[in-house]
């Protein structure tokens, strides 16, 4: 039998405190902004570490620590760095002075050609349109046309809706962009925004990601990566800060269902039978993990729950090698033409170039199909790819690698999806939904989780 306990053992308030589900971005967020008002929150984590899909881990072999999917942020992400400097993590970013991004080319010769996009110091979008120009992969044809994509951004003022309809692919050839301008450029920058090949992404998410980097301003454009693993960059701290306000952090807390009733969430009830009495409730978990809390005649009945059959998700592939020697002075890079799209040396992010050994993560978004293959296919293809780019790796073999497949790392951003996404709000008056893949009208990125926090933070506190 379900014993019925007081949501904090000890309390003697006699309303609960606010429930959050899911220890990740979007659930750290939100509690720490209700912390902060001085609200009571008790957050949960099924398992016994934070971080939810950006967490990291120490690799076995070599103590190194190893990220469970490279993640880059940008200047734009200004709630995620308003949540990092909240809770005293903004120190463990490094933030680029000026937009810069290498790409590495092969050429007929097997030599490899290194060219950089860099935005000046200008205003922008002038600054994307300079760092076009000096763009030494593309003619003056490509660069030309790409002037099309600022103007259409300029024209859509904020509205996309009509591009919820149409691919990435199709929207740039509306616009005359040349396929090798979206081969070099376009593509890159979708695929690693969106985590969806322009073949099936919708054009409606990539114009806003385009719009919030590159239209507003110059900062807005660089990349900020993190010195620290992911889970040392905001796990400990989010806790910290959310305890030493009063609020509780409960990890190995596996919630089994939600139960509604009255238009109401009820209470949610743990693996384990115990069952805690809800006031209010913000969902930060997954959709599929929400999918299975809820019963499906809750969900078929509820406008807002709906949905959660109806997404799927693109899978990230990262695979980790570690050279004895260095093989790269690069921070990192993009890959034409490759089967692998970026590679991250993890010692210079770290700040430590030269150090041996190095240890590189080299990343495939999209990776429905990469995804399926087999590791030592995975690291056979990663291998080869870095004999090609890297006349250093050519002289010897990796000693060590590792792969991190994250099957379910974003909701797949392919055309009508957006529609799909939920709002914050439900039809039940204490259940909220946060989460990357809710209605914040961003792609699925950090950026969009913690929005997504701090937004149900605000409701529940109004």
């Amino acid at each position: 039998m379900n014993r019925l306990v007081p949501a904090l053992s000890g309390s003697s308030s006699p309303s609960p405190p606010v429930l959050i589900l899911g220890g990740g971005f979007a659930g750290l967020a939100a509690a720490a902004d209700l912390a902060e008002r001085g609200v009571n929150v008790l957050l949960m984590e099924r398992r016994a570490f934070l971080g939810g899909r950006a967490y990291s881990f120490t690799d076995k072999t070599t103590g190194d620590t190893v990220d469970n999917g490279q993640h880059l942020m940008m200047g734009c992400y200004h709630h995620t760095l308003r949540f990092l400097e909240k809770i005293g993590s903004l120190h463990k970013l490094k933030f680029q002075a000026n937009p810069q991004v290498d790409f590495l080319s092969e050429q007929a010769n097997q030599s490899v050609s290194c060219a950089t996009f860099k935005c000046p110091s200008w205003p922008a979008p002038l600054h994307l349109l300079a760092g076009l120009a000096k763009l030494e992969t593309l003619d003056w044809r490509d660069r030309l046309h790409a002037l099309r994509v600022g103007l259409e951004l300029r024209s859509l003022n904020g509205s996309r809706e009509r591009l919820s309809d149409i691919t990435v692919r199709e929207w740039l050839n509306q616009l005359g962009q040349t396929q090798t301008m979206q081969r070099r450029f376009w593509d890159l920058v979708a695929i690693a925004t969106l985590n969806e090949t322009p073949d099936r992404a919708s054009a409606d998410m990539f114009a806003r990601v385009l719009d919030q980097a590159f239209m507003h301003t110059r900062q807005d454009s660089t990349m900020v990566i993190s010195k620290t693993g992911l889970s040392d960059l905001y796990a400990e701290d989010a806790r910290r800060f959310i305890e030493g306000r009063g609020g509780e952090v409960r990890l190995n807390a596996d919630v089994l269902r939600i139960e509604f009733e009255n238009r109401r969430a009820a209470r949610v009830v743990l693996r384990g039978g115990e069952v805690l009495q809800a006031g209010t409730i913000i969902s930060s978990v997954p959709y599929f993990a929400l999918r299975r809390m809820i019963s499906e005649a809750v969900q078929d009945a509820s406008p807002s729950l709906r949905c959660l059959r109806q997404f799927v998700s693109a899978p990230i592939v990262s695979i980790n090698l570690w050279y004895a020697e260095p093989v790269t002075d690069l921070e990192f890079t993009a890959l034409l033409d490759s089967r692998i799209e970026w590679v991250f040396n993890k010692n210079a992010i770290a700040g430590n170039i030269r150090s041996k050994p190095q240890h590189l993560a080299l990343v495939i978004s999209g990776a429905h199909e990469a995804a399926r293959l087999p590791k030592e296919k995975l690291i056979s293809m990663a291998t080869q790819e870095m004999n090609r780019f890297f006349p250093l790796a050519r002289t010897q073999q990796p000693f060590h690698a590792l792969v991190v497949r994250e099957q379910d790392a974003t909701i797949s951003h392919t055309v009508g999806v957006a529609r799909l996404r939920p709002p914050h709000t439900t039809e039940f008056e204490n259940f909220f939904l946060a989460g990357d893949w809710t209605a914040t009208g961003l792609p699925a990125t950090i950026e969009s989780a913690v929005q997504s926090g701090r937004q149900c933070a605000r409701l529940v506190a109004e």
